[in-house]
């Protein structure tokens, strides 16, 4: 799964780098044409534009020195017209015979449709066929106020067209006559027609007001119609215009865009403006752009195949770093890295790769080299391989963990050595232990059996109680039966004598019983002691045994007493048998004593057999502890051995390490 995965990861890597090369190249390439593309078709179109409205501009003023100079000519005519004496002859009837003369002449001969002379006051003094009578209006004003030639704003003369101009006619440097003429607009038009520039290229004319004056179709200016209507509303073209600015602009016309120049004309109230629609040179633009496109194209194709090859170049030497990089990631560490002669980034690429392979190597084989020593026991190896940069981390940590080993073995053979003292130790301790667990069971074995003989023997008490409770019922008999049997004293007197040496011995029993007992509850408390915590109720029942042993001690000896005393007083009546009436009521009282005595006895020595009995059950108990004391003294002991082992096992272990510590002893 692993080996599928790294030879898909492979094919990946090949077949996305070339492709993301190439790819990425050609989208921004592509990208970076259509932006130039775009900016080229505004640029274009803008330059386009430019360079029309730069070349426009010189030509609009050309054709407007064009039509200035045929307005001059005919200026000229008239300056020619008035400046003739004839026309200020002295002699009134050589005058009007001189201005009708010239007037003819001049109607003939500059294709007028009238001229003639008027005087100051705008009258008509003589004039050919079709004159006006008066002259009126803005026109005659400005003839007046400039005093010189003077053209008519309008061009529209009795709904013909026409240009009307005036020249004052002087007289020893004094305005005598106004001299106006109208010429015909086919001299003018002639001039406007002739400039053509492209498919619907034209020229006309318009006054201050805006006002068309001049125009190809001649049915425009007769209608009145402005540049406003022609350039469909655009103020500020129009401002420009008719302020007789000279310069060029764009503008719309019937929903078409223009590019224009405009002039003025000197001597006139006029401004000329050359028109072309903008999509006359389209089809130019349009084959500039494409040639720039198809060049463009070429270039694109051409930089594909150049970055194809250098993406080759390229994604060569990476496949053989990235396949060399899959081998080291797999831990190969012995194939030579394939270098490349490019003297650029991807040799310092393909010989940093080959210089790491070859640390990487060294570091291994140094690492290696230090772990064999040390799985071999040797913690004193040291690296011998200068690690550089962040390699230097795994030298420091080399250092850092042979320290630690040396350290821990160290302490690993001083706590074997420890144990083994402590193992030691815990063995004489163990031995000690089922030492005393033993002599504990036999004292308490012991203790079971002198407790039996103490019930044994308190059981023969209380039946040597009960003989002598019977005894001194006969003798309470014998003293009643004595006035009868006084043949058969001396028999019973011997009785009584041994019955008295029985009691006496009895006495004596019990009291080495109590003396037995006493001891017995003095090493019961011992070894209650020894037991510590779990002996603190055997040594109840030993304290108890002690007191029950101190009654049985006072009550033998008080028996003993009463026996001794009783034996006097036997050894009395043998010797007074004479006298045995007059003492029959002492006897008779001794015995009343003797069987209190008795009472007291049997009570004492139930006790003692109570006592016995829970002393019996308590020693039990302490022999089962001492038993599982003895069983864990032999466990602790079995125990203490294998751990001994063990430590002996941990310091051969820590032996076949050498460290730093064991080398300088």
């Amino acid at each position: 799964m692993s080996g599928k995965k790294t030879d898909f990861h492979r094919r990946g890597i090949k077949k996305s780098l070339n492709i993301r090369i190439l790819s990425s190249t050609t989208l921004n390439i592509l990208v970076l044409v259509f932006v130039c593309c775009v900016i080229m078709t505004f640029s274009m179109q803008k330059l386009a534009v430019n360079i029309l409205l730069d070349s426009l501009q010189p030509m609009g003023r050309q054709s407007a020195k064009t039509v200035e100079a045929n307005i001059h000519m005919l200026a000229d005519r008239m300056m020619g017209l008035a400046a003739d004496s004839r026309i200020t002859a002295p002699d009134p009837a050589e005058a009007k015979a001189g201005r009708t003369e010239i007037l003819t002449e001049a109607a003939e001969t500059y294709e007028l449709y009238t001229i003639a002379l008027y005087d100051l006051d705008g009258k008509l003094v003589q004039g050919t066929d079709n004159a006006p009578r008066n002259l009126e209006g803005n026109f005659f004003s400005l003839l007046k106020e400039t005093d010189n030639l003077t053209t008519d704003a309008s061009t529209i003369y009795e709904e013909k067209l026409g240009i009307k101009m005036g020249m004052p006619v002087k007289k020893d440097g004094e305005t005598v006559l106004y001299l106006i003429g109208v010429y015909k607009y086919d001299t003018l038009n002639d001039v406007i027609s002739n400039i053509n520039l492209g498919k619907r290229g034209m020229a006309y004319m318009v006054n201050q007001d805006g006002t068309l004056t001049g125009h190809p179709d001649q049915s425009l200016v007769l209608a009145k119609n402005t540049l406003v209507q022609l350039c469909d509303n655009d103020e500020e073209a129009v401002s420009r215009v008719t302020t007789g600015e000279t310069g060029a602009t764009e503008f719309s016309a019937n929903g078409e865009r223009m590019l224009a120049a405009f002039s003025p004309i000197r001597g006139t109230q006029w401004s000329l403006v050359i028109q072309v629609p903008k999509s006359d040179y389209y089809p130019l633009i349009s084959a500039a752009l494409w040639i720039a496109i198809l060049s463009t194209l070429a270039v694109l194709i051409i930089s594909i195949l150049l970055v194809l090859r250098l993406a080759r170049s390229i994604s060569r030497p990476v496949k053989h770093v990235t396949d060399r990089m899959l081998g080291l990631s797999d831990g190969d560490l012995h194939t030579e890295v394939t270098l490349t002669h490019s003297k650029d980034e991807l040799e310092l690429l393909t010989r940093t790769l080959d210089d790491t392979v070859e640390s990487v190597n060294r570091y291994i084989s140094d690492i290696q080299q230090v772990l064999t020593q040390v799985a071999g026991g040797n913690l004193l190896v040291e690296p011998q391989v200068d690690y550089k940069g962040d390699f230097a981390l795994i030298r420091s940590s080399l250092h850092t963990i042979l320290a630690s080993m040396n350290e821990t073995i160290a302490g690993f053979g001083s706590a074997a050595a420890r144990l083994a003292d402590m193992s030691e130790e815990l063995n004489d301790q163990s031995g000690q232990l089922h030492q005393a667990s033993v002599e504990q069971n036999e004292s308490t074995e012991a203790l079971v059996h002198e407790v039996s003989n103490v019930k044994e023997q308190l059981g023969n008490v209380s039946h040597s109680s009960d003989e002598t409770r019977t005894k001194t019922a006969e003798i309470t008999r014998c003293v009643r039966e004595a006035n009868t049997r006084m043949a058969s004293l001396s028999g019973a007197m011997d009785n009584i004598s041994t019955n008295a040496q029985e009691i006496t011995k009895i006495a004596k029993a019990i009291e080495d019983i109590a003396f037995q007992t006493s001891i017995l509850a003095i090493n019961a408390s011992v070894e209650a002691s020894r037991a510590g915590t779990a002996g603190k109720g055997f040594a109840v029942v030993a304290d108890e045994v002690k007191q029950l042993a101190s009654k049985s001690s006072e009550a033998a000896q008080s028996a003993t007493d009463m026996v001794s005393s009783t034996k006097h007083i036997i050894q009395k009546g043998v010797e007074l048998t004479a006298d045995t009436a007059g003492s029959l009521e002492d006897i008779s009282a001794v015995s009343g004593q003797i069987s209190a005595i008795t009472d007291q006895l049997v009570a004492a020595v139930e006790g003692q057999e109570n006592a016995i009995a829970v002393m019996e059950e308590r020693i039990e108990h302490i022999s089962a502890i001492a038993d599982r004391n003895l069983q864990n003294a032999v466990g602790t002991k079995h125990s203490s051995g294998l751990l001994e082992q063990e430590a002996e096992s941990l310091r051969a272990q820590v032996k076949k390490f050498v460290v730093k510590g064991e080398q300088e002893q």
